[in-house]
């Protein structure tokens, strides 16, 4: 395989790895992502943040001639905002779509060598409407992801992937092994923004859980899906004036509160079919992720089997999936 460079390139982080041989050699991160294009009206600024972390990366490992080394890249890198726009993919769509329509595209501000680009993936809608807009869902980099992810699993079952962060997606994959569509929330935007920005600061000392404590957290849910985020939300508050629960059971609650509408958002779904049995696969870190299992497996809705995994590096896992398909590496 010989060495192989991932650029995984967010709203705001770019992260590249080096591999070879499959195995991770090393990695550098810039605190840039396709953010400071929109801000600035000028992709200068991402492409020097790639570039000093692609140089970063290999002048580390001694590697002089990048004529030996292949780069391949997703995520928001692949938008108007980032270094080269690729149409999306329309659901639904599988591996060796993803394969099939990655381009290959020189940007020489960044790397005088080829970039292999995986294209994003959006929901197959016939007509787009006001009416229908939230069966609308476009996603670039979690496709990637998905397929780490499967590449861990057993596709011969329907699958509704979790991936939970600022921007939380759930990405159903079909009995084929086949991305059928996705919904994105901003559940992690949501609680830094209540945490930190907001009434509640005071009571949650502007920090997050530190443990998880499943009691506040199924409580939370439970009040947001009777009274609604906003008013649930404002009970950190008087739980705070009028009741003993620590710090931590309070960002516990607010977590639930705010996740509850994750639960919501996924049973009353119409880009694309959830079973009731369908099994339900949370990958992430460890706050987010655990306390979205609990409450699914809290919820009477869901009856399939809720499982957590870690996959290290799982964009690159993904990108190697798809460059090997077809012939890259």
């Amino acid at each position: 395989m010989g060495n192989l460079v991932t650029i995984d390139t967010g709203t705001t982080n770019t992260r590249v790895v080096l591999w070879r041989d499959g195995e991770k050699i090393a990695k550098v991160s810039r605190p840039v992502g396709v953010k400071i294009t929109s801000i600035t009206g000028s992709k200068e600024k991402l492409q020097q943040a790639i570039k000093s972390a692609i140089d970063e990366l290999l002048s580390n490992e001694n590697i002089d001639d990048y004529s030996a080394v292949k780069f391949i890249a997703s995520g928001m890198i692949t938008s108007n905002l980032g270094l080269v726009e690729i149409p999306h993919q329309e659901a639904p769509v599988s591996m060796a779509d993803l394969s099939d329509n990655m381009q290959s595209v020189v940007v020489p501000e960044v790397c005088e060598q080829p970039i292999w680009f995986v294209p994003g993936i959006k929901n197959k809608l016939s007509e787009i409407l006001v009416q229908n807009i939230t069966n609308m869902d476009v996603m670039r980099g979690e496709e990637v992801e998905a397929i780490g992810a499967l590449s861990h699993l057993d596709t011969n079952r329907s699958i509704v992937l979790v991936l939970p962060g600022s921007h939380t997606k759930f990405i159903k994959i079909d009995e084929s092994g086949r991305i059928a569509g996705s919904i994105t929330s901003m559940a992690g935007e949501l609680i830094s923004l209540l945490t930190k920005d907001s009434i509640l600061s005071d009571s949650l000392n502007s920090e997050f859980s530190d443990d998880l404590d499943e009691d506040a957290l199924i409580l939370g849910a439970k009040l947001c899906e009777f009274n609604g985020l906003g008013r649930a939300a404002f009970a950190v508050r008087l739980l705070d004036l009028y009741t003993e629960y620590t710090r931590n059971q309070l960002a516990n609650y607010l977590l639930g509160v705010v996740l509850q509408n994750d639960i919501q958002a996924i049973k009353s779904t119409h880009a694309f079919e959830v079973n009731k049995n369908d099994t339900f696969v949370v990958i992430g870190k460890p706050a987010l992720r655990d306390s979205l299992k609990v409450l699914l497996e809290n919820n009477d809705y869901f009856n399939g089997e809720i499982k957590t995994i870690d996959v290290p590096e799982l964009a690159s896992v993904g990108i190697m999936e798809i460059a090997k398909l077809r012939g890259i590496i």
